[in-house]
């Protein structure tokens, strides 16, 4: 596995001259038409974002002059996991196409992680916390994390800050999931050490969620996070609690909205552009209701 992994590595660093994203894989495959509908993405894609607009380019390219490589796949109890070429068959999704040129190649779990990561770890179009997900979905292939991370060519201190998202809360994580370029590797080292520093203390969770919604919103650097979260649970909270308390309302994963609250009130925001106006009118009364019944 490791040698596979630096070959595969190397492989993919020559292929970045070029347009082609691909791995090449030679374990039997054979070519095929498979219907779009029975594919999935691949479980170890490290990538958790797909910009709409360079999708519709792709299909745009799709559209005038069809599929110029095929994606790789690897049957699953009748369907079939994408190995590499997400992107296009998300295009071909886009563009209601009902089958796709593949080849089915027959590969394990690990060698899906392995390839999956040789792909996509020196793709600049990949944050750091995308390259850090890749690295531990194969990190149990591996000794020890020198040797991962001699075989990504990677300096062993650097990898440790790839990894140190997942030292990292799960409330954290889950919004890494949703905006995974809000923070780089250096700033996760950062944050782990400040937690690991106050650790032990009941209101930790609330503060770090404030500063991250602060920091999520631009109003501050993510290397300013550590010293919010010291500031305020040095100063009994009192920087936090000044501060008030806001929950993002998201739907597909984008900000439709907010719930702030403080001492004396509860605000709700919402975006009027993403519900109808029927929803408005069912929101305006069901508020009015709740304001009617009181406490």
């Amino acid at each position: 596995m490791k040698a596979m992994l630096a070959r595969k590595i190397a492989e993919n660093t020559a292929r970045h001259a070029s347009a082609v994203q691909e791995v090449e894989i030679d374990l039997g495959k054979s070519y095929e038409k498979i219907p779009v509908e029975l594919i999935e993405p691949n479980p170890y894609q490290p990538r958790r974002t797909f910009p709409a607009e360079e999708l519709q380019s792709l299909a745009e390219s799709i559209k005038a002059s069809g599929l110029a490589q095929p994606i790789s796949v690897r049957k699953v109890d009748g369907r079939y996991q994408i190995i590499a070429g997400e992107r296009r068959w998300r295009a071909h999704q886009m563009l209601k196409l009902t089958h796709i040129e593949a080849l089915v190649c027959p590969v394990t779990d690990d060698e899906m992680a392995i390839l999956a990561l040789a792909e996509n770890v020196d793709r600049e179009d990949l944050c750091d916390y995308e390259i850090g997900r890749a690295i531990r979905q194969v990190e149990h292939l591996f000794p020890s994390r020198t040797n991962l991370a001699e075989s990504l060519g990677k300096d062993r201190k650097d990898m440790y800050r790839y990894l140190a998202f997942f030292d990292l809360p799960q409330c954290v994580i889950d919004r890494l999931e949703i905006n995974p370029r809000v923070m780089g590797r250096a700033g996760a080292e950062k944050l782990k050490a400040c937690l690991d520093k106050f650790g032990d203390r009941d209101s930790l969770e609330t503060v770090l969620m404030q500063g991250w919604t602060e920091m999520e919103e631009g109003r501050l650097e993510q290397s300013k996070l550590p010293t919010f979260i010291e500031v305020a649970l040095r100063n009994g909270s009192q920087a936090a609690q000044a501060r008030p308390t806001e929950t993002e309302l998201r739907r597909a994963g984008k900000k439709v909205g907010g719930v702030k609250r403080s001492a004396n009130s509860l605000v709700v925001t919402l975006k009027t552009t993403a519900f109808s106006d029927a929803q408005q009118s069912k929101l305006i009364a069901f508020v009015e209701q709740l304001v009617e019944e009181g406490g």
